[in-house]
């Protein structure tokens, strides 16, 4: 779990985030949906905004804004169709960004928090006439954001996207495009790489790679290329003369995780929907168009109701790994088909394997995969005689549940051969994420609940339900910065709110978040405790959400849900729940851990100022229960309390220029220890600074006792005596001390540092400052009428004898 303090640190990152959201300055603006190319200066064509940012000045009717020739110029569209009249050649490494499809009027039914997602609300159309973009020409790169493409059309290659570039779709769609190959996108030149994230790619038609394909050589050798699939619904592409969906060749790196793969079609014959071979029976054969050094990795994707002659088909050529997939329900001969024939006793086919559900053991739509990939002791499921309504869903209609994605949820049957929960051992690496973007946390510990901690589901889509967790290392931090961070938290919002710049759809979250944090700082001075640890559940993405029978979230909050804590003492617990070990905590009288409904978090502390031993912890336990008692989750929290760094103030005294005085001085006046927080609530109240056995208060220790320029110097102090511990052989001061300037002559200004010792003996870790001023730099400075530059006759011996001084040192 993530330590107490980093998920604090992470506080005001994550709340300043949305500040950022309407970052569109910067971008050229498209104003007319008309394909326009230069023949209206009233209004800017998306032609015309991808012709500014090559020419880099205005052109049509768009206005020019980064004149920059190295920067990714970006492009900002409007909610509406934009209908084309014939391909986009981008001349420039070009950004697009469709209209951000959010509210921050209303919270997300997948996160709780603002915005919420909409659908998107941005098109680009082809109208059949040609495909959309075309970046082989110029090789600049391309990232799509936010946009709909849309019928697309080529009697060549790359229906949609024709790419000879770098190319970046997230949260986007390819629909309804056509080519010869790559209905979708078509990879043409080597060593560029594709991104598509949170995308739905639907009704896309090609004779080879309805979705994706690509060349397969530059010149000789074969192309390499990166390609990453993750989060997307890739649905209802191909039809009966498609030999492929997905078309794989030369040398990639390709990576599809945590995708909804699902209803294409490819020719039942010899199509395939996902082809990864060589087209060769002899792998050394020059006339491969895979390279051996390819890899495809396919994790925690859910691949079924395609139809086929084979969903996956492979041969010897390449690294493949397939971890946490449904592949399987799918019609058609093979499920997984061997290139070559049969493969069960074939070696060194590069097949991995691992926590996968298949069917390897029916006659038809078989998984058929070599022995060497199931081992004795291998982690797949054979879901042969599980129906599909038994494991999954019917295919989702988008919704902001479903993240607008067609999705599947898996079902929880209580069953070996189900898909929930197959990883208890942690034997495997699944997604961290499922397909809605949820956390999957399926590394979390349950000391209390082992047999039912979250582990990785198969699929793309985790079966959420409610999970407390252990929290693992959290200690207490700085109160001082605690609650300075949420003041200036609360100071950013309210200077965003009275800003009227801040665009008004942001308002509604500035003033939530205002609110939260006016509560917090409120509400944590109102329940300060010495060194207490504060534990904001959210911040670890905890609890786990209760999903219903709808799959509707529940999220965590008082009305549905009630918080129990036990405070369980001092020492050392194993791993593994053993009662005899919590009865042996010690302490647990002087140990509290409280649930604070006001603060919305649990408050951990002691009633004395006894800091944790090395090996050993504080522990609470805290059980989350549904309002009508029929879920329960418990976690432990393993505590450390320390002790806070006082801290060293800074300050400045003034001495009057010829007035030959000696000023008392109470540094302790600019420093403090709240740090540690409120003294006042322990059971045996006591001091901030370091006290000696004898009750004299020694906690200044003084670097050097002469300013920093020794135009200054200490001449006494109330007490004296040895620093705390480890420095005892260093003369710390208590009370006030006296400083007295050199020369009354002074005319300049100094310095002084210092430190302090708390009650335990820490010292600050960064020495305080105390500047020495001279009235005559301030009220009796008469040097500004000289003119010239003269120095007066004093200012003068006070100069020469301060350099008498400095060589007297010396």
């Amino acid at each position: 779990m993530k330590n107490y303090k980093k998920a604090f640190l992470a506080l005001a990152v994550i709340a300043a985030m949305p500040l950022f959201a309407d970052t569109t300055t910067g971008r050229i603006d498209v104003t007319t949906f008309d394909d326009e190319d230069g023949d209206n200066t009233n209004a800017c064509s998306l032609r015309e905004a991808i012709k500014t940012a090559e020419l880099r000045k205005s052109y049509g009717g768009c206005t020019v804004i980064d004149t920059r020739e190295t920067t990714q110029k970006s492009i900002q569209l409007q909610s509406g169709t934009y209908t084309l009249t014939k391909e986009l050649v981008p001349n420039a490494n070009i950004a697009i960004f469709g209209t951000d499809p959010v509210d921050w009027q209303k919270k997300s039914v997948l996160t709780n928090d603002y915005p919420a997602q909409l659908d998107l609300q941005t098109r680009i159309n082809a109208q059949g006439k040609s495909r959309i973009f075309n970046t082989t020409t110029y090789k600049q790169p391309l990232s799509l954001n936010n946009v709909i493409l849309e019928n697309g059309l080529t009697t060549g290659q790359g229906g949609a996207i024709y790419a000879g570039a770098d190319i970046a779709l997230q949260n986007s769609q390819i629909l309804s495009s056509r080519a010869t190959s790559g209905g979708a996108i078509y990879l043409a030149s080597p060593n560029i790489t594709l991104s598509v994230n949170h995308s739905l790619l639907k009704g896309n038609n090609a004779t080879q790679g309805s979705v994706l394909s690509m060349g397969c050589f530059s010149d000789t050798v074969y192309a390499p290329r990166t390609i990453t699939l993750t989060s997307n619904s890739i649905v209802n592409n191909g039809n009966t003369a498609s030999t492929s969906t997905f078309e794989f060749c030369g040398k990639p790196t390709a990576t599809l995780s945590v995708n909804t793969i699902a209803k294409n079609i490819a020719n039942s014959t010899n199509g395939s929907i996902i082809k990864f071979t060589g087209d060769t029976n002899n792998p050394a054969n020059s006339s491969s168009i895979l390279s051996s050094s390819s890899s495809l990795v396919l994790l925690n994707n859910t691949v079924v109701e395609n139809s086929a002659n084979s969903t996956f088909l492979y041969d010897k050529l390449g690294a493949k790994k397939l971890s946490f997939n449904v592949l399987a329900y799918n019609t058609g001969s093979y499920a997984c088909k061997y290139l070559l024939g049969a493969v069960a006793e074939e070696k060194n086919v590069g097949l991995t394997l691992s926590f996968n559900a298949l069917d390897w053991t029916s006659t038809a739509a078989k998984c058929d995969v070599p022995k060497e990939s199931l081992p004795d002791g291998h982690t797949n499921i054979n879901i042969r005689g599980q129906s599909f309504s038994n494991l999954l869903s019917p295919l989702q209609t988008t919704t902001a549940y479903t993240g607008f994605l067609p999705i599947y949820y898996p079902k929880n049957i209580s069953s070996n051969t189900d898909l929930i929960d197959v990883d208890q051992d942690s034997k495997g690496s699944c997604a961290t994420i499922d397909q809605r973007g949820l956390n999957r946390l399926a590394d979390i510990t349950s000391y209390y609940q082992p047999e039912s901690r979250n582990s990785c589901d198969i699929g793309s889509v985790e079966l959420m339900k409610l999970t407390s967790g252990d929290l693992e290392d959290v200690s207490n931090i700085s109160l001082t910065t605690l609650i300075d961070t949420y003041q200036q938290n609360y100071d950013l919002f309210d200077n965003y709110i009275k800003d009227p710049k801040t665009p008004s759809n942001f308002i509604t979250y500035y003033k939530v978040r205002l609110a939260e944090f006016k509560n917090l700082i409120d509400t944590t001075k109102a329940n300060l405790k010495y060194r207490a640890i504060y534990l904001d559940l959210k911040n670890y993405d905890l609890p786990l959400p209760a999903e219903d029978a709808n799959h509707v979230l529940k999220f965590f909050n008082t009305t549905d849900y009630r918080i129990t804590t036990e405070p369980l003492g001092i020492g050392a617990l194993d791993d593994k729940f053993d009662q005899s070990q919590i009865d042996a905590l010690t302490d647990e009288d002087k140990v509290f851990c409280e649930w604070n409904n006001a603060l919305q978090q649990i408050v951990f502390y002691r009633k004395d100022d006894i800091v944790t031993q090395a090996g050993t912890y504080a522990y609470c336990k805290y059980t989350i229960t549904t309002a009508d008692n029929k879920l329960s989750s418990s976690g432990l929290i393993k505590a450390r309390f320390n002790n806070i760094e006082p801290v060293s103030g800074d300050g400045t005294i003034t001495f009057k220029y010829l007035a030959n005085e000696t000023i008392p001085l109470n540094l302790l006046k600019y420093a403090n220890d709240d740090g540690d927080g409120p003294v006042n609530t322990l059971l045996k109240p006591k001091s901030q600074f370091w006290v000696n056995e004898d009750g004299v208060e020694l906690p200044i220790y003084l670097p050097s006792k002469t300013s920093k320029d020794g135009i200054f110097k200490v001449v006494k102090a109330d007490r004296e005596g040895p620093c705390p511990k480890d420095d005892k052989d260093k003369i710390c001061y208590g009370g006030n001390i006296y400083i007295q300037a050199n020369s009354v002559f002074n005319t300049f200004n100094d310095s002084l540092s210092y430190n302090v010792y708390d009650a335990d003996g820490k010292i600050s870790p960064k020495a305080g400052t105390i500047n020495l001023v001279s009235t005559a730099t301030t009220t009796d400075d008469t040097r500004g009428g000289g003119g010239g530059g003269s120095l007066g006759i004093l200012s003068l011996a006070s100069l020469l004898g301060l350099l008498a001084y400095r060589r007297y040192r010396k």
